[in-house]
């Protein structure tokens, strides 16, 4: 198995997702936020932390999972583990920016919503 930039970049963005996935099932069980989803600053300005945490959380834990999924793929394509067809990688990059582009807004909406 070769290292090279993009085999990196794929085992960042899979350990990313298993502290995503940790954060999110912790912070949901515990009514807390992580402050690398929402800033320490953003969170003492919100009215109602255990609300902002069972609305986010959830959705920090799937998009964590996505990035392990994306992250796995990737590395078994880069290091040439399983040669995934070209539409494959094609289709695992447009849902990886749909699902990030779909978390983002939820971190957006939970914004307004919860810190004023």
């Amino acid at each position: 198995m070769t290292m090279n930039f993009f085999s990196i970049f794929d085992a960042i963005i899979s350990l990313l997702g298993v502290y995503l996935v940790f954060v999110g099932i912790k912070g949901y069980k515990r009514g807390e936020v992580d402050p690398m989803v929402i800033t320490t600053e953003e969170l003492t300005r919100c009215g109602d932390i255990k609300g902002l945490s069972e609305y986010l959380m959830p959705k920090v834990a799937i998009f964590g999972g996505f990035c392990m999924l994306f992250g796995a793929q990737g590395l078994l394509n880069d290091s040439q583990v399983v040669t995934f067809p070209k539409y494959v990688n094609i289709v695992f990059l447009v849902a990886f920016v749909i699902v990030w582009g779909l978390f983002s807004a939820a971190i957006h909406k939970a914004k307004k919503q919860y810190i004023h």
